[in-house]
């Protein structure tokens, strides 16, 4: 089952007031030299954003494609994920935990793991590269949930999942490899390493992916869009 390209430039909050969230999609179009569409987001609440891009990632299951969503920021998870009724897992790829119960309203790119992990038909959440531990409510989360669970790429091999999704935020990439985010975090995962953990998780049932948080205003070098685009196009090959 192939995937279908749908950009989602939802970023509501005050990092992205560079307009970074509508240029992700832009440039992620033009290095990857495909034109696929992209929902109509401008001006939208969350809320309503978040009905829309539901909405969406529904009809592209019926259709019988996995959606592959890119944004804007990692709000966006959480309603592509209510999109599907069947139980999953998730791969979540990120520096940081996106824990907070509430960080401007409840819905927003720093709470989406707990919203997700949250769902009733959410089994596991396996939370790789993340390496930002200094919010303590976010490490107390992490500590007491039975839901998700911090591991090394290393360990990826050893998850058993049936049926799973796959969410990238860039910034789990080392900041040498993608320094086009809002909050970069040192020591982070090298492409390649990504590269391979991607090539693995292709082999069992993806029911879809998003990639997120790319901000091109950021990075003069443009390697932050490049990295994200060989990660796109891993996933389409």
């Amino acid at each position: 089952m192939a995937f279908q390209l749908i950009g989602a430039p939802i970023a509501l909050y005050s990092e992205f007031e560079t307009g970074a969230a509508d240029k992700a999609v832009a440039a992620l179009r033009k290095e990857l030299g495909l034109k696929f569409p992209g929902l109509r987001l401008n001006n939208f609440t969350q809320e309503q954003a978040n009905d829309k891009i539901r909405n969406k990632a529904k009809a592209i299951w019926k259709s019988g494609l996995k959606p592959f969503f890119i944004g804007g920021d990692h709000s966006i998870t959480l309603p592509i994920l209510q999109g599907n009724i069947k139980p999953f897992d998730v791969f979540w790829f990120d520096a940081h935990a996106d824990a907070y119960d509430v960080y401007k309203g409840s819905l927003s790119h720093a709470t989406v793991l707990r919203r997700v992990s949250e769902l009733h038909h959410c089994r596991n959440i396996y939370l790789i590269g993340y390496r930002f531990k200094k919010i303590k409510e976010e490490v107390e989360f992490l500590k007491n949930s039975k839901r998700v669970h911090v591991i090394k790429p290393s360990e990826i091999k050893k998850m058993r999942s049936k049926r799973y999704y796959v969410t990238i935020d860039i910034d789990v990439l080392d900041p040498v490899y993608a320094p086009g985010v809002d909050h970069p975090v040192p020591k982070g995962m090298k492409p390649n390493q990504l590269i391979k953990a991607i090539r693995h998780l292709k082999k069992g049932n993806i029911i879809g992916a998003d990639l997120v948080e790319v901000v091109p205003d950021n990075d003069y070098t443009g390697i932050t869009t490049h990295n994200a685009a060989e990660i796109i196009k891993e996933f389409l090959e």
